[in-house]
């Protein structure tokens, strides 16, 4: 897997004189963390969207390991704070300390509940948090957010404005105090925050911030700042110039950053998740036959995955899952479709009305999968699957023909 710069083994590209340049660091990151904790303006809200769970996160930096050589750098991210989703990461977090002690681990937050998880975060080995830092300002911060869930507490727009501008500054502080490097991410709204950029950036540097990154906005589709427009390039060149000169006043060059010295943009290099699907797959059946090419070069590649399907015969997708006594199981990869035996289904006899019956059972019959392929998927099965991460597909049809589909994305489903 080659990364930008270098190769899949880490080794740095040289410069023009042969003298080699500095080592990269695989960057991997993972939307672990899918419980919001300030609900933002400027992305999609779903509570119901599918993250990661500890075994997901476990099986990929598995992977990168065997794949990549070099030191490598985990950020667990999400749509939300990644502590609001603290049962998840904080177990992950002991696993890989316990397992794979030598990547780097770090959080992407907002800020509140750092002081109450601090501690544990140390002893499980955390290399540093990154700490959303958009504003100081009330006006402004009644726009970057809806309100937020804390504690077990909704709290309405005004009180989540208050609780972003206390707690990311607070949360600055706390890092300090425990000696975990901080980095504060200004993400950059030009009709919102643009004219107090510098003032972040003092503000950051008083509490002792390891780095100050400038982040442009980026507008999404049916969010609520979907017409708030993005910084020009110019823009964000300028408040990063702001910002570089204010360190240079007030902290000087010679900082010290810690771990954060490893981790510099032009270290970085990301690890697509996909190759890292693939390699996952292939770690289990093998390879694929030597010289065996993938075919429809022009279509979306495949995504490798393993497919549970409702077929009488292995041949055709031609149940519905609530006539399926048992699933077959196909892993897909970029050149190969190979069966991995079938597995049983729950025999309660109220999946035959709404496909579920007992949810444990089929979710355990399920166990691994990402997607399954039916014929007919009930609504209850559906939004079940879902809420786990699996993707229910209604089709029919030649079993490979089905799952080349599945895997390339190019399939629909036609409806529970």
């Amino acid at each position: 897997m080659p990364g930008r710069g270098g190769d899949a083994r880490g080794q740095g590209p040289e410069g023009p004189a042969g003298r080699a340049l500095a080592l990269c660091v695989w960057h991997l990151r993972l939307a672990a963390a899918p419980r919001p904790g300030l609900l933002r303006r400027d992305r999609t809200l779903d509570l119901v969207a599918p993250g990661m769970d500890v075994a997901d996160i476990l099986r990929y930096v598995g992977a990168a390991r065997r794949t990549l050589k070099g030191p490598m750098a985990l950020e667990i991210d999400g749509p939300g704070d990644a502590l609001a989703s603290a049962d998840t990461v904080l177990r992950a977090l002991a696993l890989l300390h316990e397992h794979h002690p030598d990547v780097l681990t770090g959080l992407s937050i907002d800020g509140p509940l750092l002081n109450e998880y601090v501690d544990e975060l140390c002893e499980f080995g955390l290399a540093w948090v990154r700490v959303r830092l958009d504003t100081q300002r009330v006006r402004a911060a009644r726009m970057l957010v809806a309100g937020a869930l804390h504690r077990g507490d909704v709290l309405e727009r005004g009180e989540a404005a208050t609780l972003l501008m206390e707690e990311s500054l607070r949360a600055l502080h706390v890092a300090r105090r425990a000696g975990l490097p901080a980095v504060a991410r200004i993400t950059l709204f030009p009709t919102l925050n643009g004219s107090e950029v510098g003032e972040l950036a003092r503000r950051a540097v008083a509490a002792d911030a390891a780095r100050i990154e400038v982040a442009a906005h980026e507008p999404r589709e049916g969010t609520p700042l979907e017409r708030v427009p993005g910084p020009t390039a110019g823009e964000v060149r300028e408040a990063r110039e702001e910002v570089e000169r204010i360190v240079a006043a007030e902290r000087g060059p010679l900082a010290r950053r810690g771990v954060l010295d490893w981790l510099t943009p032009e270290r970085l290099r990301p690890v697509p998740l996909d190759a890292l699907d693939a390699d996952d797959v292939r770690w289990l059946l093998g390879s694929a036959e030597e010289g065996e090419e993938q075919l429809a070069p022009l279509l979306p590649p495949r995504r490798s995955q393993i497919v549970a399907v409702a077929t009488q015969d292995g041949a055709l997708v031609d149940l519905p899952l609530t006539r399926a006594t048992a699933v077959r199981l196909f892993a897909v990869t970029g050149t190969a479709i190979t069966p991995l035996g079938a597995r049983a289904l729950p025999s309660d006899p109220q999946r035959l009305k709404d496909g579920v019956g007992n949810a444990r059972e089929l979710l355990e019959a399920l166990l691994g999968c990402r997607t399954l392929v039916a014929t007919r998927i009930p609504p209850r099965a559906a939004t079940l699957l879902k809420a786990v991460g699996i993707v229910p597909v209604t089709a029919g049809g030649r079993v490979p023909e089905v799952l080349d589909r599945v895997a390339r994305g190019t399939l629909r489903s036609t409806g529970a």
